[in-house]
């Protein structure tokens, strides 16, 4: 789906709110399209109001969607954007993997992503999402990789996202202990200049090594890593 398509047919969803998908949603739709297959069982984990399985099911391959988001507010929504679809879409409310409990899925789609907590609370993007505890920002990603495994199969693929605006270095030693890494690609993007503003902040981070961009004449360069693994 182009950019273009993309935005027009995210106009059609109800956000209303929950968190918003940012270009990190189509990203992840992109980079999950080289791994559908026929017949698949595939988890959205943080599905929010449901553009990522929306957008995947448009591919046409028989599958069976599986959706679920702390936030009842975007389960909700989500159950509303997908209803005209009337497809095999089965959306629950709940913490991570709690309400797919010995259930396994060909692939499982994390967009429970994280930034630095120092970053999220000056950030409008997690305004109505629980934002990562840690200064890290890695501490949901590791939740999620901790208990993935139990969800998979030896042909099961799990794609995730780490953001630039988190500690990268930790979050990859993290997926290389657990997973078996069989794909990395990085896409750059400008930081917002709603966030300009608090740019010594993020210049502190990155000092620290906290989080990591780059500038490039004049504007602040930060990456989406998208990953996808296979258990080891």
């Amino acid at each position: 789906m182009s950019l273009k398509n993309y935005e027009k047919y995210k106009k059609s969803f109800d956000f209303r709110g929950i968190f918003i998908p940012t270009l990190t949603s189509e990203l992840i739709i992109k980079f999950s399209e080289k791994y559908l297959l026929k017949n698949q069982r595939i988890l959205d984990l943080g599905c929010g109001g449901g553009i990522i399985s929306a957008s995947l099911y448009r591919k046409k391959l028989n599958q069976s969607f599986y959706l679920s988001d702390l936030d009842l507010l975007a389960v909700r929504r989500a159950k509303k954007n997908l209803k005209p679809i009337k497809a095999n879409f089965a959306i629950k409310q709940g913490n991570l993997f709690e309400p797919w409990k010995k259930q396994k899925f060909d692939l499982i789609i994390n967009d429970v992503s994280g930034v630095s907590s120092h970053v999220a609370k000056i950030s409008s993007w997690f305004k109505n999402v629980p934002i990562d505890s840690s200064i890290s920002g890695t501490n949901l990603l590791e939740r999620v990789v901790n208990k993935c495994e139990n969800y998979m199969d030896s042909k099961s693929t799990f794609i995730t996202p780490i953001i630039s605006l988190s500690n990268v270095k930790k979050a990859k030693s993290f997926l290389k202990k657990k997973l078996k890494i069989i794909s990395i690609k990085e896409f750059d993007w400008p930081l917002p200049q709603t966030m300009m503003s608090n740019i010594k902040v993020l210049e502190k981070l990155k000092k620290d090594k906290i989080i990591y961009f780059r500038k490039n004449f004049g504007i602040i360069i930060c990456s989406t890593i998208l990953v996808a693994a296979k258990k080891k």
